[in-house]
C-alpha cells in the first residue's frame, strides 16, 4: 500500500540552503571558475550582513572578482545575489541588467497569488484530505511568494478577504497547468463560453485533482527485472511534487545561470579571432600599439557585429519577412564559417569558456555557445541541438523557416550545413515556434548529414541558455568523477537534470557515479530514468548490466549487456562486462569470443583494459579462469 500526497517537503525545500555542504561550496567554486573569473568567498553570517551594505562583489588585485556568500544562504536572500551579478556582466545591456531578478521578484508575487487562489477553492473541495492538502499547499505558496519579494522568510497567514481578478486566475491556470496543458483545456471550453462556465470547469478540475491527490498511490516491482510499476496516482504525486520542487528552487537555478551568462559574455566579447597571434605581430612590427591590436583582433570586432546587428535592424523596418530572413542568413552565414575556422580539440575544458578564451581550442558545445552567444548580440533565433554524443544548433528566421547550422570547427565549407528542415524531412508535427523548457524532438524520416550516427536521426532541441547549460554541466560531471571527486560530480549531474529533466546523458553520468560509489539500487533507478527518456541510448544498458553483474545477477546483466550491443555494435564496453560475465558462468568460447570483440573495437583506449582483456583470454585458452556457475 502506498500514501496519499504529502507537502511536508514543500517548507524543506523552500528552507533548503544550497551551500550548507563543502561539496556544494567546492562545486559553485568550480562552476565559476569554468566560465569567468569570479571567486566566490563563504563568509559567516555576521559578516555576510556586514558586507551587504558595502558590496557582496569586490574586484582583487589579480584581476578577479571575489563574490561573497553565507554559508546559509537562503533562495529567497538569491535575487539580490543575482541583481548585483548580472549588473557586473551585463555592462553592455544595461536594458537587461534587471531581466532575471525581475523575473524571480514577479514569480514571488506569482507564488502569492497562488496561495489566494487555492485558499479560495479550499471551501468548495469535498474530501477532507484533498481539502487539507490544498490549504497546506495554499500556506506555503503564500508565505514563499513573500519571502521572494521581501528577500526575508515571512509567515504571514493568508488573507481571508483578498480576491482575485479573473485575469489573475487565468493566468495562473496557465501557470499551474502548463501552456500546454492549458491551450487543450482552453480548448475544450466554446470561445463564447461565459465566465461563470470558465468558473464552473476551473471548480471540477480542481476537485478532481485534489481530489486524486488525496488517494493513496503506489509502487510496485515491474513486469521486468530491476523496474519498477508506478501506479497511476503515485505517478500524479510524484510528478506534482517533482513540478512544485523545480518552481521553488527556480533562484538556485538562476543563480548559477547567471554565472553561466558571465561565460558567454567572456566569451562573446575575449575570444580572438583564430590567428591572433600572428596578427599581432603584425601589426607592432606595423608600430601599432599592442593594446590596440589585441582589440582590433577579438572576434566580436573582426565580424563587425555592431555593424551587423545595425545592418539587420534597418532591414527589420522594411517589414519584408522574406528580406529579413535573407538578412538573418547571411549573417548566420558569416558566424558560422568565423567560429569554425577555430581549431578542434575534444575534452580538456574546450567546452568551458574561461579555457576557451585562454587556448583557442573549441569542440562542439564550445563552439554552440560561442556561436549561439554572437547570434544572440545580433538578435537572430536559434535552438540548441541535442544529439548523440554531439552539439549543434538550428536556425529560425523571420520567415519561420528552419536551418540546421552546426558551428563546430571543419564545417565552414560543409555542404549541409543550413539545409532548410522542412516538415516532410520528419516524423510527426514539426513546431519550433514556441520550445517549452523540457524540449521538443525532431525524429528524421531519411536526412542524417553524420556517417559516426547510424539510423534514423533524432535530434531534441532546447532552448540555448537550458541545452548549453545542461551540456556543460553534464561534461563537468564526468570530468569530476574522472578525478574522483564523486560528491561534485553528483552535484553537477544534479543540477544538469535540474537545468533539464529530459536529458538522458545526466542521469546516465549520475548512475555511473553512483555505481562507482557502490550504491547501486539508487545507479539502477538512473539509468533507467535515462533509458525511459532516450531506450536507443546504449550506455544506460551498459550501465545496468554492470550494476546487475555486481549484484551476482547475471541472467538479468548478459540480457542488459546483448541490449547495448543491439543498439550500437561498435560500442567496446558492453563486450568486456559481457565477457567477465560469461567467464565467472564457465561458458569460456562465448567469453573468449567477446573479449576479443572488446580489444578489436577499444584498440584506442586504456592499455590496461586491453591487457586485463588478454590475460583473461589466455587464462581462458589454458582453462585457468572461471568455475561453471549456476547462472541467477
Amino acid at each position: 500500500m502506498g500514501n496519499s500526497f504529502k507537502t511536508n517537503f514543500i517548507p524543506q525545500t523552500v528552507e533548503k540552503t544550497p551551500f550548507a555542504d563543502r561539496p556544494a561550496r567546492d562545486f559553485f567554486a568550480h562552476w565559476c571558475e569554468i566560465n569567468d573569473s569570479i571567486v566566490p568567498r563563504f563568509i559567516d553570517r555576521d559578516k555576510w550582513e556586514k558586507r551587504r551594505t558595502l558590496g557582496i562583489l569586490e574586484k582583487n588585485e589579480d584581476g578577479k572578482q571575489s563574490l561573497f556568500l553565507p554559508h546559509d544562504l537562503h533562495l529567497w536572500e538569491m535575487l539580490d545575489v543575482i541583481r548585483v551579478v548580472d549588473h557586473d556582466t551585463l555592462a553592455r545591456t544595461p536594458d537587461k541588467r534587471d531581466e532575471r531578478a525581475d523575473q524571480i521578484q514577479e514569480l514571488g508575487v506569482t507564488f502569492e497569488k497562488a496561495g489566494l487562489y487555492l485558499s479560495e477553492y479550499v471551501p468548495i473541495l469535498e474530501n477532507d484530505e484533498g481539502k487539507q492538502i490544498a490549504e497546506d499547499i495554499a500556506r506555503d505558496f503564500y508565505q514563499y511568494g513573500l519571502s521572494l519579494q521581501h528577500k526575508v522568510k515571512k509567515e504571514d497567514q493568508i488573507p481571508q478577504d483578498a480576491l482575485l481578478s479573473q485575469e489573475d486566475k487565468t493566468k495562473l491556470d496557465e501557470w499551474f497547468l502548463g501552456k500546454e496543458a492549458y491551450q487543450k483545456r482552453h480548448t475544450r471550453l466554446d470561445e463564447n463560453s461565459t465566465e461563470e462556465q470558465r468558473e464552473e470547469a476551473r471548480r471540477k478540475l480542481l476537485t478532481v485533482y485534489f481530489g486524486a491527490l488525496a488517494r493513496e498511490g503506489y509502487n510496485a516491482d515491474g513486469e521486468k527485472p530491476g523496474e519498477t510499476k508506478v501506479g497511476p496516482m503515485q505517478h500524479l504525486q510524484n510528478r506534482t511534487k517533482r513540478q512544485i520542487e523545480i518552481a521553488i528552487e527556480t533562484p538556485e537555478r538562476e543563480m548559477k545561470t547567471a554565472i553561466f551568462r558571465r561565460g558567454v559574455e567572456k566569451l562573446v566579447t575575449e575570444m580572438k579571432t583564430p590567428n591572433w597571434r600572428d596578427t599581432i605581430q603584425v601589426f607592432i612590427r606595423e608600430g601599432c600599439d599592442r593594446d590596440l591590436a589585441t582589440e582590433k583582433v577579438k572576434l566580436i570586432n573582426s565580424l563587425e557585429i555592431l555593424k551587423l546587428k545595425q545592418e539587420l535592424e534597418t532591414v527589420k523596418k522594411t517589414g519584408d519577412a522574406t528580406e529579413i530572413s535573407a538578412k538573418e542568413l547571411e549573417i548566420a552565414k558569416k558566424i558560422q564559417i568565423a567560429v569554425s575556422s577555430f581549431p578542434y580539440k575534444a575534452g580538456d575544458g574546450t567546452d568551458h569558456p574561461s579555457k576557451m578564451v585562454e587556448t583557442q581550442f573549441i569542440n562542439c558545445v564550445g563552439s554552440s555557445i560561442l556561436g549561439g552567444g554572437l547570434l544572440d548580440e545580433v538578435g537572430i533565433k536559434y535552438l540548441h541541438a541535442d544529439l548523440p554524443s554531439h552539439s549543434a544548433t538550428v536556425l529560425i528566421t523571420s520567415d519561420s523557416k528552419v536551418y540546421w547550422q552546426d558551428f563546430t570547427p571543419g564545417t565552414g565549407n560543409w555542404v549541409k550545413n543550413y539545409t532548410e528542415i522542412s516538415p516532410d524531412m520528419v516524423d510527426g508535427e514539426m513546431d519550433v515556434s514556441y520550445v517549452p523548457e523540457s524540449g521538443t524532438s525532431l525524429h528524421f524520416k531519411e536526412w542524417n548529414p553524420y556517417s559516426r550516427i547510424k539510423g534514423k536521426l533524432q535530434v531534441n532541441l532546447f532552448r540555448p541558455e537550458i541545452g548549453l547549460q545542461c551540456h556543460i554541466l553534464t561534461n563537468t560531471g564526468s570530468a569530476l568523477s574522472a578525478l574522483g571527486r564523486y560528491e561534485e560530480a553528483i552535484i553537477a549531474y544534479q543540477q544538469a537534470i535540474n537545468v533539464n529533466p529530459k536529458f538522458a546523458y545526466p542521469y546516465n553520468g549520475l548512475g555511473n557515479v553512483l555505481y562507482d560509489l557502490g550504491r547501486y539500487e539508487e545507479a539502477i533507478e538512473k539509468y533507467q530514468q535515462a533509458i525511459r527518456i532516450d531506450p536507443k541510448f546504449a550506455d544506460p544498458f551498459n550501465g545496468l548490466g554492470n550494476v546487475l553483474s555486481a549484484l551476482g545477477r547475471n541472467k538479468e546483466a548478459i540480457k542488459k549487456y546483448q541490449q547495448a550491443i543491439r543498439i550500437d555494435p561498435k560500442y567496446a564496453e558492453p563486450y568486456n562486462g559481457l565477457g567477465n560475465v560469461l567467464s565467472d558462468l564457465g561458458r569460456k568460447e562465448e567469453a573468449i569470443k567477446a573479449f576479443q570483440t572488446f580489444i578489436k573495437l577499444f584498440s584506442s583506449g586504456d592499455e590496461y583494459w586491453i591487457n586485463r582483456a588478454k590475460e583473461i583470454i589466455e587464462k581462458l585458452q589454458k582453462g585457468e579462469y572461471g568455475v561453471l556457475k549456476t547462472e541467477k
